[in-house]
């Protein structure tokens, strides 16, 4: 066997090291999601994953490298699925605003209100990165080149729309989907103890509300 393949194999990770960081990374999620970047600590990352800190930062690197991490771990899955989404309403032919606006949020909004508690982290981790200029760079790799398409699809298909409020309507838009990822509680709060709609009452509702948002910047007035 050529020595270059031994030292290949003893270079691969074992299953408990992949195993262990994949604990971390699940519970950086979860600290990010509830602390904010300020607020969390390596210490309460590695108290969560129940390994010593030092590996938190093995696995993971530095705080601000491990929130990256985590920032592009699943956006990959995430714009893929609203490609798919948007390519299947090519393939159709016909379709609104509204279609396309349900096609890009749909697939973080029926993750986020699913049985994994960790996709609800990451919707809030991405409500982070949303507010905070800082995480530009990360935004712009991750999130922007569907959200342009986006843009681009409605300019197409509502020509006598202004680029430029178009684009803002969907940050708009995307700034509702994420308080209700971060504050469905407030609804609650605020409809009172008969008033809590179930996820996909929440989801409908929300789309709704971006539908009739996007409708009065991209279409002409009457």
């Amino acid at each position: 066997m050529p020595q270059h393949a031994v030292k290949e194999r003893k270079r691969a990770p074992s299953q408990r090291s992949v195993a262990a960081r994949e604990r971390i990374l699940d519970a950086a999620e979860l600290v990010f999601a509830e602390q904010g970047f300020e607020g969390a600590s390596i210490r309460d990352i590695a108290e969560r994953a129940r390994v010593q800190k030092a590996n938190v930062n093995f696995h993971g690197g530095p705080k601000d490298e491990l929130f990256e991490r985590i920032v592009a771990r699943r956006a990959s899955e995430l714009s893929q699925e609203r490609r798919q989404a948007i390519a299947q309403l090519d393939a159709q032919g016909e379709w609104d605003a509204a279609d396309l606006i349900s096609a890009f949020m749909r697939p973080l909004l029926t993750r986020a209100f699913g049985k994994d508690r960790q996709w609800l982290a990451y919707a809030r981790i991405v409500a982070i990165v949303s507010a905070d200029a800082r995480w530009h760079a990360l935004a712009k790799t991750h999130f922007d080149p569907v959200a342009s398409l986006v843009v681009q699809k409605l300019c197409a298909r509502y020509p006598q729309a202004d680029p430029a409020r178009a684009a803002g309507a969907l940050v708009f838009s995307v700034s509702s989907m994420l308080a209700l990822c971060t504050s469905e509680w407030r609804i609650t709060a605020l409809s009172g103890p008969d008033g809590q709609p179930d996820p996909e009452d929440a989801i409908q509702n929300l789309l709704q509300f971006c539908q009739a948002g996007l409708a009065g910047v991209l279409e002409p007035a009457k």
